[in-house]
């Protein structure tokens, strides 16, 4: 053999032995594949860009024994067989969570796993964690969530169910391949797998679980089996479901199962029941149809109703243009419009309810109930950015929040039998200008009218006994109220932060202005506090241009700093001959006037005997 021919066969050795080295595997390990053809596609890819391990596994808990620690930041591709258990488990999170991957020659390459789990038994450590507890085999629950360089799975073939969370919150997570045994998808299984696009569901499964593919915007189809009897709720929220034919077995669909999904149709089988019967926001339905013979519900013009076509359960919110409502509808439902591109809407004279959110974040653009509308439910047109005007003649009652956010709305006229203003109702309404409440009103609600700047006035009914905490906070543009007789309570910061406002005058039926109620009206130059008042909270004045704070007879309780900031402060008259409780006071270098009796009586009690000069009240 010439010298040249031996130096050839000692170079093609070292080339294999080299080739070895670089990809070193255990005793027990192993390059290796299946016959299933997915499997090869996958190891023929990875094989050329990093290490392939295959570990047969005797007993389980001894996965991390198998590779050795130079291969922890090297293997991509790792095919396990046999028992496996919650330590097996853990350590393959360890190999999701490594910061960096590398090849033979210590390069950086991209980070991914791939995990080939065809072969291995799931067996239970009976103490619950990431495998289902309770000597269940063969079930997958937690066990890979938050796994985030995971990129393909496949799971064992004697799988029967994905239990909840199993693959959760797995971000780099494309492909999925599923035993023909699996027959339940648990609670949030794949939710949160954000670059899963595709799929497939084996015959045979029966559940799929709340939340299942909440949030894998890249999945664009799925195709449902047949034996499917269950999808729960928010199944499918978020996803990017493009495309969905439910089974004729289908019996249950959980609310908001689609919710957030680009669907543009739905239909649905005649034995199906959607969960509080709703479907969900889907911003590009144009229809909604239902198979013949359904229990449930009915179909016209592409909208859903109940079974007797009185209730307006989902209106198709991609559909522009005006929506005409059918003659004998009677509730609008629990948010059948919400998100709608609908801007205006015809309503029939037997309508009676609008339901909760029910055009909430709709384009409407302006609205009229008829008088025999009695019910408008909570948020029923919150975050209607276009609306501008609403008249609503008969309704007796208004739900929270029912124009919150509303910032184009200018006016609005409701019924004179309403007698609450509720919480948050117009909160942010930004162009209103002028309230005119029923006279019927007794009580405006926490935050009612909050941040609206744009409000000049209020006429208050003559019946109203109650104004609640920050009813009116930042209106900037209210110069004057007038408060009503009957008014009893200014609840705590109702007014704060209304600078336009310049003087107040309080009824004697008001007992009780509560904390920050006026803070930081610095136009404020004059509040007349009328004999009845008892109770003055913290802060109450804090930050107003008061010169004077005359406190009535009837003061029982005066709270901490009410005063405090008022730089124009030069007096203040307290007529009580008992010393109200003074929780604290700072402006104790102001004058203090008191009943002449009553002098030694402040000198002495508590926080008054600290001002520092106290005078009889004419002097």
């Amino acid at each position: 053999m010439t010298k040249m021919m031996k130096t050839r066969q000692f170079l093609q050795c070292m080339a294999a032995l080299l080739l070895a080295m670089a990809t070193c595997l255990p005793i027990n390990a192993q390059y290796g594949g299946r016959g299933d053809k997915r499997y090869h596609d996958r190891f023929s890819r990875t094989s050329s860009y990093g290490d392939v391990v295959e570990i047969r596994l005797t007993e389980p808990g001894t996965l991390e024994q198998k590779m050795p620690q130079d291969m922890i930041n090297r293997v991509r591709l790792l095919h396990v067989e046999g028992p496996m258990n919650n330590k097996d488990f853990k350590f393959i999170k360890k190999l999701c969570d490594r910061s960096r991957c590398v090849d033979g020659r210590d390069k950086s390459i991209d980070n991914y796993l791939d995990l080939e789990l065809e072969r291995a038994r799931i067996m239970s450590s009976g103490t619950g964690g990431l495998l289902s507890s309770g000597g269940e085999r063969d079930v997958l629950d937690d066990a890979l969530a938050y796994c985030s360089h995971l990129r393909s799975i496949v799971l064992p073939e004697r799988l029967k169910r994905i239990g909840n969370n199993a693959l959760h919150g797995c971000s780099q997570l494309e492909d999925v391949i599923m035993p023909p045994g699996v027959r339940a998808l648990g609670s949030r299984a794949f939710s949160g797998c954000y670059r899963l696009e595709y799929i497939t569901l084996p015959d045979g499964l029966q559940t799929i679980g709340d939340e299942c593919f909440e949030g894998c915007e890249h999945l664009r189809s799925v195709t449902i089996p047949r034996t499917v009897t269950e999808i729960g709720e928010r199944a499918f929220s978020g996803a990017g479901v493009q495309r969905v034919l439910l089974p004729a077995g289908l019996l249950t669909l959980g609310a908001g199962a689609f919710d957030k999904t680009p669907l543009t149709v739905l239909d649905l089988p005649a034995q199906t029941r959607v969960g509080n019967d709703y479907l969900g926001y889907m911003s590009k339905l144009q229809e909604i149809n239902v198979e013949n013979g359904s229990r449930y519900y009915t179909c016209e013009d592409g909208a859903l109703y109940d079974n007797t076509g009185r209730v307006l359960l989902l209106y198709p919110a991609g559909r522009d243009g005006i929506a005409m409502v059918p003659d004998e509808v009677e509730v609008i439902g629990d948010r059948a419009f919400n998100g709608s591109a609908t801007t205006g809407i015809d309503l029939p004279a037997s309508l009676r309810t609008v339901g909760h959110r029910a055009f909430a974040g709709s384009r409407i653009e302006s609205v009229v109930l008829p008088p025999s509308v009695k019910t408008v439910g909570e948020s029923a047109f919150e975050s209607c950015s276009r609306l501008q005007r609403v008249e609503m003649p008969g309704v007796e009652s208004m739900g929270k929040c029912a124009f919150k956010y509303c910032g184009a709305l200018r006016s609005f006229t409701t019924s004179r039998d309403i007698t609450t203003i509720p919480v948050e109702a117009f909160e942010e309404c930004k162009s209103l200008t002028t309230i005119q409440l029923p006279s019927m009103v007794t009580t405006i609600a926490m935050r009612a009218f909050k941040n609206c700047p744009a409000i000049e006035s209020v006429e208050f009914p003559i019946g109203l006994t109650e104004i609640g905490k920050e009813a009116f906070e930042g209106n900037k543009a209210l110069t004057a109220i007038d408060l009503p007789a009957g008014l009893k309570a200014i609840g705590e910061r109702a007014f704060k932060k209304c600078i336009g406002l310049t003087s107040v005058t309080t009824p004697e039926a008001c007992s009780t202005i509560d904390k920050e109620a006026f803070r930081e009206c610095s136009a404020l130059a004059r509040i007349d506090l009328n004999n009845g008042l008892a109770t003055l909270g913290d802060n109450a004045l804090r930050e107003t241009a008061i010169s004077e704070l005359v406190l009535p007879e009837s003061m029982t309780h005066v709270g901490k700093k009410v005063a405090e900031k008022c730089k124009n402060l030069t007096r203040i008259e307290c007529h009580a001959v008992l010393p109200p409780t003074l929780d604290g006071v700072s402006n104790n270098k102001v004058e203090l006037h008191v009943p002449a009796s009553s002098v030694n009586a402040y000198h002495s009690a508590k926080n008054w005997k600290n001002f520092k000069t106290i005078l009889p009240l004419g002097k």
